[in-house]
Order: structure tokens, then sequence, then C-alpha cells
């Protein structure tokens, strides 16, 4: 009896939806660039302050040497992330090869595709509630948030005119990834700070043609382009080796049934489940070792999803989902159990098994 209660839990679908089961870590995987503006991250940054003049805020990183933009926004439509992305960088900088970013709308939009499209640059995004994937842009906001706080009361209610002092102290501290300022890995020099004007340092200039000086300073460049390679590779290798020793996801293969988290369940409440209660079936693995797959719902024809590995979750082929509002469980112990309404206490799965324990009880007493 006790093996048979096993596979009747392991059977139950309102079980299988409702609890957390084994912790899916799929290995970590990071984004490699070679110089400035190569790769760069947008995110929007909402301050959460009601009646505010500037409630957003919208957050670029290069991921190569982490030189950081912030522009204050009063909404997150199309037309101001444009603006905002050409005016403060796009402009100065140049447009860089790619730009990755969530899957919200001001990104997804027809403008942002032309401008990307007119300037020659690859729009990439995350798979959907999977914000590491553009961790970067997550990493400065938790900086800038803390930044932002440490402003005194009095100056918070005009924290959109301390933005831009508190991006020049974050673009000229040394990285703990590069070793480097920002500003120096972007520009091949240190910049020229008050502190500098009141301990009386001076730049050591040498006296050269402007084409020497041009010869010097792209030799700089390439010098610092390559440390700041090395460097971010072995922070990345030491990151993904400590990230590792958790990692316990197991590949999917195309035509397996899985679940998918629920991403809704903080909204309904703790007593959600945890999964949705709809199976999925794997159709491929988006590029060959990236934990990134493409589903789709069970038996009917509807739009595929692109999904983490850590928000999927294999389904037992031995639990059978109703659309009807009826859960079965087949290939228990070779014989069809009758069908239970999630709806009626009194046929519920904890109910079944109070009563199978009861019996075994009753049983070893009578004999």
């Amino acid at each position: 009896m006790t093996q048979e209660i096993k596979e009747w839990t392991a059977a139950c679908w309102h079980c299988l939806s409702a609890k957390a089961g084994p912790e899916v870590r799929a290995p970590l995987m990071s984004i490699k660039t070679s110089y400035p503006f190569e790769v760069v991250g947008l995110d929007y940054l909402s301050i959460g302050c009601p009646g505010e003049q500037y409630p957003y805020i919208l957050v670029i990183t290069d991921l190569f040497s982490k030189y950081s933009f912030a522009v204050p926004t009063k909404d997150q439509l199309a037309g101001t992330t444009a603006r905002a992305l050409y005016t403060s960088m796009i402009q100065i900088f140049g447009c860089p090869e790619r730009i990755l970013t969530d899957r919200g709308g001001a990104f997804e939009s027809a403008l942002m595709g032309e401008l990307c499209q007119l300037y020659g640059c690859q729009k990439s995004r995350t798979t959907a509630y999977h914000p590491q994937g553009n961790g970067a842009c997550e990493r400065f906001n938790q900086t800038l948030l803390k930044l932002l706080s440490s402003i005194s009361e009095t100056d918070q209610a005009q924290w959109h005119s301390k933005l831009p002092a508190l991006l020049q102290a974050y673009n000229n501290t040394v990285h703990s990834t590069t070793g480097l300022t920002p500003h120096y890995v972007v520009f091949g020099r240190h910049a020229r700070l008050p502190m500098d004007w009141t301990l009386g340092l001076r730049p050591t200039t040498q006296s050269q043609t402007l084409q020497g000086w041009a010869h010097q300073h792209n030799k700089t460049l390439s010098q610092v382009y390559q440390l700041v390679k090395e460097q971010s590779q072995k922070r990345q290798g030491r990151d993904a080796t400590r990230y590792n020793r958790r990692a316990t996801s197991v590949p999917l293969l195309p035509g397996e049934r899985v679940l998918l988290r629920n991403f809704r369940r903080r909204a309904k409440g703790k007593l959600a489940p945890r999964w949705l209660p709809e199976p999925f079936v794997v159709v491929r693995q988006l590029r060959d070792g990236h934990p990134v797959y493409v589903v789709k719902p069970e038996g009917k024809e509807a739009p595929t999803r692109t999904l983490h590995r850590n928000n999927i979750r294999p389904c037992p082929l031995t639990v059978e989902h109703d659309a009807g509002g009826e859960r079965r469980c087949r290939g228990f112990r070779k014989r069809r159990c009758h069908a239970y309404t999630a709806a009626d206490p009194s046929k519920s799965c904890r109910w079944r098994r109070a009563s199978a324990r009861r019996r075994r009880t009753d049983t070893h007493i009578n004999s």
C-alpha cells in the first residue's frame, strides 16, 4: 500500500503543480565582449514615488567597459525611449552592434525596431521573467538606487538634478570586474576631476605631434582592451565556477513533457499553484549549449513560448490533465483510477491519502 500511495501522489496533478519540486539551476552562461559599446543593455528603473515629475529612469550600460547612462523619463513609451537612447548615447558614441533588453513594450515596439534597422544594430532580448539575462543593467540598478538613497532627504525631492553628479562618480570609480574606471576604458585617459585641481595634480604632458599622439593613444587603448578582456574572462570564470557548483538542471529533449512556472502566483497569493496547471511540450532548444527552450501547449495549436530552463520543470507521463476541470492519473498499478474534481474536498488527493492510512491502520489492528 505504501508503494501505491507513492505512485498516486506522484501522479496527482494538483500535488505536482502546488509543490516546489527539486531546484532547477541551469549552468551560468556569460556574454562575451571585446570592445566598448559592442553590446549595450537597456532597462527601465522605477523610482516608486507617486507624484514624481520623473517616475522612471532609462538605464543604459555598456557590458564591456561598464560605462553607464541614466536618463530620467516621465513615461515608458517607445518615443520617449528612442529619443533618450539617441540623445544620451547614439548621438555621442554612435550606435552599438547589439542592444540587449527585456520584453517590455517600449523595447519591443516598431519604433525601436526601425531605429535599430536605421543604424544597423542587432536587437536581442532576454527570456520572459528572467532578468538575469541582462545582469549588468540589473546590477547597476541596485548601485544607482543605493546612490540615490544616500542623498539627504531635503535633496531627494529633486533627485533628478543630482543624477549627473552620481553618474560622474560611478563612471570614474574603479570597477571590481575590470580593475579600471569605466571612463578610462572608454577614453583611454582619466577624467580631470575637481579633486585633481584641489590636490594640485596635473596631467603628464609630452610635446609630440598629432600623429604621434594618435599612435600612442591607439596603442594605449589596445592595451586597455586586452587587459579588460582578460580581467572580465577571469571574473566570469570565477563566477561561473561558484554558480555551477549548485547547477542541477538536465537538458530537455524535443517532445518532452514539461510544466511552466506560474509567474502570477505572487499576485494571486501564497496558496496559488507554483506551476501552471497545463502541460507543455518542448519544441526545440533555441541554441546549442544555451539553456533556453521553445515550448508549446500540449494537444492544441497555440503560440509557442521561449523560456529559460530555470522556469521549466519536467512533467511525468503518468500525469494526465483534463481541460474540463477534472484531473486524472494513469499508470497507477495498471488500472484506471476514478476521476476526481478538485472543487470537491471529499474527493481531493489529501482525503484519499488519509483514507488509505486509516485502512492500513485498521488492517493492522484487526490482524
